[in-house]
């Protein structure tokens, strides 16, 4: 609240593995990285640059957002017949005043509750096409005047969400189904950008960065990938090639980027993080063109040396090793197997026991690495983890980067892997990745992943990242960076999303230090504090924490 209060202060002073591509299955390059200064557009994406005045906030304190986003949420089910929500409207309208927040008083809220009911009541005179012109001025009127401490790119923002809250309750009473889930997307879409928690948000303040990564993330969680989300994986067919010890693996063929890793490592057992990535870098290079990546949920150092087991041991160990050759399908693989024995004879040699590895391979002999299995490994990884354990992932096999099925992603893109039932189970897209493998995890616990795939460079979406590409390598070499940098487009309001969804997880993160609680309305928060076991003034009291830790 003192951030917003500040700037409200300064406002009111005068003015495809290619022929060798294992990896990539049938989908183009892409990247999540560009510019992200842009001016809204009603369906949430973005079009230009931004041109907002200088020193507007460009978005709400959280718990203020929130309930403007259940007030228009109540407001669109009230306008179609829903009139119990009616309280929601009452309660939200009251929680936004008490705040208190400087420039954001009575006048205004009532501004957004009337434009809340006025979008919801033009959505519907739509539908019939019956006093149209008139709900539009009755919605106009709502809008205006603007605020004057809030910039043209959330005023507009507002509306938009506003709209789309109106949209999407409009097509409910049609019966549209279709159009409600393309409405509440854009309206979730739009929520999060009024929250300050979209893509690249918190990038410049590295402390309030930090602060929100570890109430997010708990646990430290450290990925390697093959290669960049833009990229694809190779497979070497004779992984003698790499002159790897003749106990190191099986031989035969192997991913590029598993085998690099463990021939590196082999080499030099005292690799650090940032080492191990130049090594294996310089082994790729001249050969295959992916450029290994390393992503992190804490600010890793570089020049620590490189474990896979808990800095603070509690003496548990668990792998999950995936590898999948898709025997007897058109996309084929030869390596994969071998990927994973190779990894498991790393792994034992590091302390893991053989019985608390888990296998899938695609063999005939162990279990299946269909979407079932491989989801239901993952939950026996991270189950009863606790402070000091050691996990480890390994996953060899296709990637994939596939249309954004929830519009939760900056390209529009998801990052997805292929179980071996991919053309009937469908593919492990990134959300679902998070769901099962990061979002339970406590403090304290420590999970290493190694990715070799096409596309993988961000499919666990962590806040940090290292790209072993030369101009970041020669940062490192300057001495002019030390630790894991920010991902400029890691968006916090993707992961609260996903949180929502499944607000159970945040048990493993610690009640998210209130953050996902005050992104929630009030009667959201009262029912997950009936799950937890909490009362509303604990929730509170977590929310308050949080924000004081970012709103400074």
């Amino acid at each position: 609240k003192r951030s917003w209060k500040m700037q409200a202060q300064a406002a009111s002073a005068p003015p495809s593995r290619d022929t060798r591509s294992r990896r990539a299955m049938g989908c183009g390059a892409s990247t999540k990285y560009g510019s992200q200064a842009a001016v809204a557009t009603k369906d949430g994406g973005a079009q230009g640059p931004a041109q907002a005045p200088a020193g507007l906030p460009e978005f709400y304190p959280l718990e203020f957002a929130s309930e403007i986003m259940s007030l228009a949420r109540a407001a669109g089910l009230v306008a179609i017949g829903q009139e119990d929500q009616m309280a929601e409207v009452e309660e939200s309208f009251k929680e936004m005043q008490a705040m208190n927040i400087p420039g954001l008083g009575e006048g205004p809220c009532q501004q957004m509750k009337d434009a809340s009911f006025g979008a919801a009541m033009l959505a519907l005179a739509e539908l019939t096409n019956e006093g149209v012109e008139e709900k539009k001025k009755i919605l106009e009127d709502a809008f205006t005047p603007k605020p004057e401490v809030v910039s043209f790119h959330l005023w507009k923002r507002t509306r938009y969400m506003l709209e789309a809250a109106g949209n999407w309750a409009a097509a409910e009473k049609e019966g549209n189904a279709t159009k409600s889930n393309k409405e509440q997307k854009t309206f979730e879409r739009h929520a999060r950008y009024i929250k300050g928690l979209g893509p690249g948000k918190l990038t410049q303040d590295r402390e309030a960065f930090a602060a929100r990564a570890s109430e997010v993330m708990p646990a430290t969680i450290i990925m390697f990938s093959g290669c960049q989300d833009c990229q694809t994986s190779a497979d070497v067919s004779n992984t003698a090639n790499f002159g790897l010890p003749a106990d190191a693996g099986p031989g035969g063929a192997g991913g590029a980027c598993t085998n690099s890793m463990i021939k590196a490592l082999n080499e030099d057992g005292n690799q650090t993080w940032c080492g191990l990535l130049k090594s294996m870098r310089t082994i790729l290079d001249g050969k295959y063109t992916q450029i290994p990546q390393l992503c992190s949920s804490k600010p890793v150092d570089l020049n620590t040396k490189f474990s896979c087991v808990n800095p603070e041991p509690s003496g548990r160990y668990r792998a999950l090793l995936i590898g999948i050759n898709y025997v007897g399908s058109s996309a084929e693989l030869a390596g994969c197997h071998n990927d994973v024995e190779t990894m498991r004879r790393y792994l034992e040699k590091q302390g893991y026991p053989a019985d608390q590895m888990r296998i899938l391979l695609d063999d005939g002999q162990h279990d299946a690495p269909n979407k079932a299995g491989i989801e239901a490994g993952m939950k026996w990884l991270v189950e009863g983890a606790e402070k000091g354990d050691s996990l480890f992932f390994h996953y060899s096999g296709h990637g994939a980067s596939v249309k954004d099925d929830n519009d939760d992603e900056e390209d529009g893109k998801d990052e997805a892997l292929c179980p071996v039932d991919y053309s009937s189970a469908g593919l492990l897209r990134d959300d679902e990745v998070y769901v099962h493998l990061v979002g339970n995890l406590k403090e304290g616990v420590s999970l290493t992943c190694v990715l070799d795939c096409c596309h993988s460079g961000t499919i666990l979406d962590l806040p940090y990242m290292f790209k072993a590409d030369d101009q970041t390598l020669g940062t490192i070499a300057q001495g002019q960076v030390a630790t894991m940098q920010p991902n400029p487009q890691f968006d916090f309001g993707k992961v609260l999303q996903i949180l929502q969804k499944h607000p159970m997880l945040v048990v493993g993160a610690a009640v998210v230090g209130g953050g996902l609680l005050l992104a929630m309305g009030g009667t959201r928060r009262k029912e997950l504090g009936g799950k937890l076991g909490l009362d509303q003034a604990a929730i509170m009291a977590q929310g308050m924490k949080f924000l004081q830790a970012q709103m400074k």
